[in-house]
């Protein structure tokens, strides 16, 4: 539950047009297409700016209703601003957040110009955490969650692969590397939030990737207390995973040979803790969290709220979030991948829900979170529907091989966002708009399911590949300020013939075109010339796979069945 208190002076809103570079694309389906009316002006609206610690620090806020630098929203977008913004935005509020860093590794929540007094209505523990002259900044941290340190390694990780640049990794933030400083964040969960019998991270009681317990009526739901019920959550632990993986990769970069060596280890061993602990075989998912027993207390008296007992397993309520994460995580084989998937549609039928996109199946009873945003099912996080997670469902989806599917959702939601005239933080039931009426995670979820889920894109240290998962025509247009790169593409599908024409500034590598159901690349060339193409599966996805080349290019594929 965030705080939605503006600080009326300090927060300056940047005029329209400030964006630097373009996303523009074309898929056939018109209300997919309309969502790029919608992006880049739900991050305008969402811009900060501001003095901190570090110097001058941009960044964009959750939604228009927040205007908090959140960690774990503010990941997120780097997807799809990346394509409209300097290196600066990307990179200038990940160094102030970590240049507010605990001794003991963590990290808040979120930071803001200006007093805490400003946000201490939603957010009693704020604190000023930064003072220089008239520059003030406030935090606080959510502790019912364990995200915030890893939501911090995603977004490095994600800036730095832009370009490759080592260099930044080695930045010094306050007297600290910048990478440094991400591997005490990891540390932070590993040594002071770890179950040691499990192997796995604890947070509290929440739904699913939420930050509301069930204890409190008030803005003391957001913080984990000695009532606080605990649990091993599938959220929490797949974005370790991640970020052990991500760290790795930092490392070695940075040619840290045995921090690299240490987080594949530590990644290795949360992988098969979250598999023994949280998958579920006769389900077919994974299970949102295990509840652990209350804690013993001075005098025999018990921390946590007594958990009822119709919450003690869980294990039946489908966590979209959650499940999402471990399939993007590489924390599913590909079996495993397809009954999640399948069991997200069997949820949704049951429920009489004609979209993806409800974070909880079934909902928790009324009455079970007593704060009033909770209280009733189908409300916020508590089986409401968020675009900010479906739309990592959907990209999760097209990544596991199962494009039919990811399309079809795809087109749902852009329809859901047509219909309610807007990119809203969640929606009813009934598709009605609810929060934030133009929520900066909505945009990036859905941004980044187009181009990097239907139209394939990995553009990372200036080299692109591309694993096209469109059944008709498309065009993209990419600009990227952080690296001057860019993209141009247009594919055609007619009957029995596939043709890519591609330049772009970045080395063109692996290609990879998605054919359709029950066809072979008869005859292939490429920019004239006859190739010879491989054949991959991936999940129910077949691709014809040629090599890179020189840009421009023009593939052509025959095809016959």
């Amino acid at each position: 539950m965030r705080g939605r208190r503006y600080h009326a002076v300090l927060w300056v809103p940047l005029l329209a047009g400030t964006a630097l570079g373009e996303a523009r694309f074309s898929t056939g389906d018109p209300a997919v297409d309309a969502l790029q009316q919608l992006l880049l002006p739900a991050l305008e609206a969402n811009r900060k700016s501001f003095a901190g610690a570090t110097g001058r620090v941009e960044g964009f806020g959750a939604g228009d209703a927040y205007p908090q630098l959140w960690l774990r929203d503010s990941a997120t977008l780097v997807p799809l601003a990346r394509w409209h913004y300097s290196r600066d935005v990307l990179a200038s509020w990940i160094e102030e957040h970590l240049a507010h860093q605990q001794p003991d590794g963590s990290l808040y929540d979120w930071i803001a110009a200006g007093p805490a007094s400003g946000f201490r209505q939603w957010a009693p523990h704020a604190e000023d955490v930064f003072k220089a002259g008239t520059t003030v900044i406030s935090a606080d941290k959510n502790t019912t969650e364990a995200d915030q340190e890893t939501s911090a390694i995603d977004a490095a990780w994600r800036v730095w692969r832009l370009s490759g640049d080592a260099a930044w990794l080695r930045k010094d933030v306050r007297g600290r590397r910048l990478l440094d400083r991400l591997h005490d964040a990891a540390q932070f969960l590993v040594r002071r939030r770890l179950h040691r019998e499990s192997g796995l991270v604890e947070n509290a009681l929440t739904a699913d990737w939420g930050d509301v317990s069930p204890v409190y009526a008030d803005q003391r739901a957001i913080y984990a207390d000695p009532r606080t019920p605990m649990v091993l959550g599938l959220y929490t632990n797949a974005l370790l995973v991640r970020g052990a993986d991500q760290l790795a990769d930092m490392a070695a970069a940075a040619d840290d040979r045995v921090r690299a060596s240490y987080w594949r280890t530590r990644s290795a061993t949360l992988r098969a803790a979250v598999a023994s602990h949280l998958w579920q075989e006769a389900r077919g998912y994974f299970r949102m969290h295990v509840a652990l027993p209350p804690r013993p207390g001075p005098g025999g008296g018990s921390y946590a709220w007594p958990l009822p007992e119709r919450l003690q397993d869980d294990g039946g309520r489908f966590a979209l979030g959650g499940n999402a994460m471990a399939v993007l995580a590489g924390l599913t084989t590909e079996t495993q991948a397809r009954r999640i998937f399948a069991a997200a549609e069997a949820s949704r039928r049951q429920a009489g829900l004609t979209r993806l996109g409800a974070v909880l199946l079934p909902p928790f009873p009324s009455g079970v979170f007593l704060h009033p945003a909770m209280r009733e099912p189908w409300s916020y996080q508590n089986g409401g529907a968020w675009d900010w997670f479906a739309g990592r469902f959907v990209l999760a989806e097209f990544a596991a091989g199962h494009s039919r599917l990811a399309r079809e959702h795809l087109a749902g939601l852009a329809r859901r966002v047509q219909s309610a005239g807007g990119l809203f933080e969640w929606y009813t039931r009934d598709g009605i708009g609810r929060g934030s009426g133009r929520y900066a995670g909505s945009a990036a979820a859905l941004g980044q399911a187009v181009i990097e889920g239907l139209f394939g894109v990995d553009l990372y240290g200036d080299r692109l590949d591309l694993r096209l998962r469109l059944d008709r025509s498309g065009i993209l247009h990419l600009d990227e300020p952080a690296t001057n790169d860019a993209v141009d593409l247009r594919y055609r599908v007619a009957p029995r013939r596939l043709v890519l024409d591609i330049d772009t500034t970045a080395s063109l590598g692996r290609i990879a075109m998605l054919l359709p159901t029950g066809t072979r690349v008869a005859e292939a060339h490429m920019s004239g010339a006859r190739i010879t193409v491989t054949t991959e599966v991936v999940g129910e996805d077949v691709f014809a796979v040629v090599p890179g080349g020189k840009s421009p290019l023009s593939v052509e594929l025959h095809l016959d069945r």
